[in-house]
């Protein structure tokens, strides 16, 4: 029996959900990034910002979590961004389709 201050919740069911859910969305973005394209559209847009946001109070966290896309806040925070090597395509890609608008390029 739970107390009214403690949640049942089956954590075997949860988290490998979520794990594989981020773990779906680095595969895309990964076979994104090897089809050579520099082209994304919004949903991959929102799939890099989610991969690179400071936290919730950031607009690149808002633009993964809402598409509401503020684009001077979002290339600020893009260029303080550190990624490896390999994913630097990411960066580059996400901001031109922002400097484009939110559109491809």
């Amino acid at each position: 029996m739970t107390s009214s201050t403690q949640l049942a919740l089956d954590i075997d069911r949860i988290v490998p959900a979520s794990l594989d859910q981020a773990e779906t969305a680095l595969r895309i973005l990964d076979d994104w990034a090897d089809g050579g394209s520099p082209d994304i559209d919004e949903g991959i847009a929102r799939l890099i910002a989610a991969t690179l946001h400071d936290g919730p109070d950031t607009a690149l966290h808002r633009f993964a979590a809402t598409g509401v896309l503020i684009a001077d806040d979002a290339l600020r925070e893009l260029g303080d961004a550190e990624v490896p090597l390999e994913r630097e395509a990411w960066v580059d890609a996400l901001g031109r389709f922002i400097i484009n608008g939110g559109h491809r390029s």
